[in-house]
C-alpha cells in the first residue's frame, strides 16, 4: 500500500504529519509527505490513499489535484469546523486501523467543470470545482449576470453576484448566501445570488445534467473564484460555463454523519455559546 500524507503549514499539522507517517512506516507501508502549497505529486504510480491534514480549503485543493487518479481522500480536521473532513485529529489512529483492514466506505462526489470563454476565441481558462464557482464584484456596485440554462435564457441576476454550488458546497457560502441544503446524492446544482437587488431573485436547484451559462454584463472589477482559492478577473461579455465533471472526488467515510449534520451541529453549538 502507498500513502501520501498532505497537510497545511502550521506546526501542528507538522507533527501529526510526522507521527502519521511514523505508524504507516511501522505497519510496512509506503508513505511520503507533503505540504499542500508544495503539492506536485510527480510519481508515475498514483498513492493507493491520501490523508489530509488541514481545514477544508487543504482537502478542497487535495481533492481537485486527484479526483481524476480517483484516489481516496482521508480528511484529518485541523480547521475550524471540517464540513468536509472525515475524522477528528483524535481519531486517526483508529481510522489507520479501519484503513488498513478496509473498513471504509468511499464516497463519490460530484465535481463541476468550470469553462471561462472570452471573445468568442474558445475556452481562455478550465479547471474544476468540489464545492463551488463564484462570480462576484469587487466594488460598491451591483452587477448583472445573465443566466442561460441549456442554450436558453433563464433569468438576469442584479446584485453582489452569484453562486453555482454541487451538492458538497451547498454547505459552504451558498449556505451563507441563502441558499438550501442539497443531499449529497442528488444529482442536481444550486445557483444562489449574492445579495439581490430584487426580491424575485431567489436560490434554484437546477439538474446537474445542465449546461449553465453565466455572461457578465457589467463593466465593474468582477472576479470568477474556484472553491475559494483560485481567482481570476472576469470581463463585460466573459461567459462561465458549467458542466458536470466527469471525474469525481473519491471521499474517505468512517461514519454516518454527512456534511449537512456536521453544519447543523455547528450551528447548535454556535447557538450555545451565544446564550
Amino acid at each position: 500500500m502507498k500513502v501520501l500524507v498532505v497537510h497545511k503549514n502550521d506546526l501542528r499539522a507538522h507533527r501529526l504529519a510526522k507521527e502519521l507517517c511514523s505508524a504507516l512506516l511501522a505497519r510496512g507501508v509506503s508513505v511520503n509527505s507533503v505540504e499542500s502549497h508544495q503539492l506536485n505529486y510527480n510519481s508515475s504510480i498514483p498513492p493507493d490513499m491520501v490523508f489530509v491534514l488541514g481545514g477544508d480549503g487543504t482537502l478542497l485543493k487535495t481533492a481537485r489535484y486527484f479526483a481524476s487518479q480517483e484516489t481516496p481522500i482521508v480528511g484529518v480536521n485541523l480547521g475550524t469546523v471540517g464540513f468536509l473532513s472525515s475524522i477528528e485529529p483524535e481519531e486517526i489512529m483508529d481510522a489507520l486501523e479501519l484503513v488498513l483492514q478496509g473498513n471504509f466506505k468511499v464516497e463519490k462526489r460530484l465535481m463541476i467543470d468550470v469553462q471561462l470563454l472570452r471573445d468568442n476565441l474558445g475556452r481562455s481558462y478550465q479547471t474544476f470545482a468540489l464545492n463551488d464557482a463564484v462570480i462576484k464584484t469587487r466594488v460598491l456596485h451591483t452587477i448583472k449576470i445573465k443566466l442561460r440554462v441549456d442554450g436558453l435564457s433563464y433569468t438576469t441576476y442584479q446584485g453582489d453576484g452569484v453562486i453555482c454550488a454541487t451538492p458538497t458546497g451547498s454547505t459552504a457560502y451558498s449556505l451563507s448566501a441563502g441558499g438550501p441544503i442539497l443531499d449529497l446524492c442528488i444529482p442536481a446544482l444550486v445557483v444562489t445570488p449574492i445579495c439581490p437587488q430584487f426580491l424575485s431573485s431567489r436560490p434554484m436547484v437546477i439538474s446537474s445534467s445542465s449546461q449553465l451559462e453565466f455572461e457578465l454584463d457589467s463593466e465593474h472589477m468582477t472576479y470568477l473564484t474556484i472553491d475559494g482559492e483560485e481567482e481570476i478577473s472576469i470581463f463585460k461579455g466573459d461567459i462561465i460555463r458549467v458542466n458536470q465533471s466527469a471525474v469525481a472526488a473519491h471521499i474517505v467515510q468512517f461514519h454516518t454523519g454527512s456534511s449537512a449534520n456536521k453544519v447543523l451541529e455547528f450551528g447548535k453549538k454556535s447557538k450555545l455559546n451565544n446564550c
